[in-house]
């Protein structure tokens, strides 16, 4: 996974990522070219797996982001980084948390996320 790879804003490169590999560690050094306008979030997909890298932050003319992240997370193959708005909402279903009910989706958590809609609190299974 060593290597540099572009960094896709829908179907336009707007920068690179560097990624190296640091013992049981993969360092991801990211600089990329936006207008600052939208805040925008950083994702590495690969197979079925999709990693959220961050927010990159402004530094310079460009925005940059670094980030650490163990190798044994990560068996992805040849990855793809894609910027994302950060209000872009992500497919899914919500399920409404409730302690008086068991959860009925306890094997679909791994690529689930805790998400507030209004006063219920739920979690959001990608689809």
């Amino acid at each position: 996974m060593e290597g540099t790879y572009p960094i896709l804003f829908g179907d336009k490169n707007i920068g690179q990522a560097q990624v190296t590999r640091r013992g049981l560690y993969y360092h991801f050094s990211c600089r990329m070219q936006l207008t600052g306008e939208t805040i925008c979030r950083l994702e590495l997909c690969g197979g079925d797996r999709t990693e959220n890298l961050g927010i990159p932050v402004p530094e310079g003319k460009s925005f940059v982001l670094t980030k650490t992240i163990p190798a044994s997370r990560l068996d992805i193959g040849k990855p793809t980084f894609r910027l994302i708005p950060k209000h872009q909402s992500v497919q899914g279903k919500f399920i409404p948390l409730s302690p008086e009910e068991p959860f009925a989706y306890l094997s679909r958590l791994k690529d689930a996320y805790l998400q507030r809609r209004g006063e219920q609190i739920g979690i959001v299974i990608k689809e």
